[in-house]
């Protein structure tokens, strides 16, 4: 008896018309699907191919993972938001514990308390491993807060500008000078700090901030020991300061009309608030929704339930209580996400994994934080 004939190979159009449609938000689908054969692997690893994924799905890009500090002498921890995942930076070289000050349009800023004055801020590419080491910082004081961002401003879609030109926005407070920030801005275009810009705020306001949100070209950040949000321009190098209608922590959050917003957490309810401009014109703050938190929050948990980041774009908080878990606006549904742990802030690693990366961090070596 004759054996079958093989079935018909696919045509080639057909096959990438098949693999674009590969959700990004599971790489491990096109990891998988770049494995089957030599061709699909060429397919998949080919630069135009690449682009015609992204500009397929969009903006925003997948969240992949997020970066954790950790209170006490651990290093930053990855947590992958979907398991299984084949997603693992590749490790960064740093002296002791570096600690993730921000992570955005694919990049992270770290900052390493125990380098040289040269390489205390880094900003590194999460999924291809490249990083920059900044010069020192031109306010010279305790580096309290930073930010990083695409320098291209709202003319990227930021999906794929994680290698192009950034700014980095770096404050700088003391004690000694009654609560003085310094603002600095780095370009890696001119590769130098530019001008200074102060404001004082008082010794209440004396320590590491919390995680910055850009807004346009307005950065805002959130002052640990005041019920204060600090909002730097970069259009006019001007500082202006906001007051908050909570007095328990919160995270900034970018509402989807790109009004500022801030996410909170009280007796097992998620508060949402945003920014809006009333009648006469005067900007206040309104309560726009309450999720209610089901199990496993529990009130009388020993951990205390607090919010710790927030994904722009695809509109997920981050809360911890024993253990981290994301919160989808949009749906309401809560999965656990991270281990237990005493977690101080969390931060989005979004992007597109792809095979090409997941070869070159196999190159470089994987390690988890």
């Amino acid at each position: 008896m004759a054996s079958p004939h093989p079935p018909p190979e696919l045509m080639a159009d057909l096959v990438v018309e098949i693999l674009l449609r590969l959700p990004p938000a599971d790489p491990a689908c096109l990891i998988r699907a770049s494995v089957v054969c030599k061709s699909w692997l060429r397919l998949t690893s080919d630069a135009t191919f690449l682009r015609r994924y992204r500009a397929f799905h969009g903006a925003p890009p997948p969240l992949l993972a997020f970066l954790s500090n950790t209170r006490g002498k651990s290093e930053p921890r990855l947590v992958p938001f979907t398991e299984p995942t084949p997603f693992k930076p590749p490790a960064f070289d740093c002296s002791r514990r570096p600690w993730v000050m921000d992570c955005r349009h694919g990049r992270a800023l770290l900052f390493d308390m125990w380098a040289d004055s040269e390489g205390a801020l880094a900003v590194w590419d999460p999924i291809t491993g490249d990083r920059q080491i900044l010069p020192k910082p031109g306010c010279g004081r305790h580096v309290s807060a930073a930010a990083v961002l695409c320098a291209a401003g709202a003319g990227c879609d930021h999906l794929d500008c994680h290698g192009g030109p950034f700014l980095v926005v770096c404050l700088g407070i003391s004690a000694t000078h009654g609560g003085v920030v310094d603002a600095h801005v780095y370009s890696s275009e001119a590769g130098s700090w530019g001008a200074l810009a102060s404001v004082q705020l008082g010794l209440d306001s004396y320590g590491r901030m919390n995680c910055g949100l850009v807004i346009r070209d307005e950065v805002y950040f959130t002052l640990k020991f005041s019920a204060r949000i600090l909002k730097y321009s970069l259009g006019t190098n001007a500082f202006s300061l906001i007051g908050v209608p909570v007095d328990i922590q919160f995270v900034l959050t970018r509402t989807e009309d790109d009004s500022l917003g801030l996410a909170s957490v009280r007796d097992s309810n998620l508060y949402l608030w945003s920014r809006k401009d009333n009648l006469e014109g005067v900007a206040g703050w309104v309560n726009c929704r309450v999720i209610k938190l089901q199990a496993p929050f529990s009130t009388h948990d020993r951990f205390a339930t607090s919010v710790i980041g927030f994904a722009e774009g695809v509109d997920v908080i981050l809360v911890t209580t024993n253990a981290m878990f994301a919160v989808e606006l949009k749906s309401g549904k809560v999965t656990k996400v991270g281990r237990p742990g005493d977690y101080y802030s969390a931060l989005p690693i979004m992007g597109f994994y792809t095979p090409d990366c997941g070869r070159r961090n196999h190159r470089h070596g994987l390690a988890d934080f």
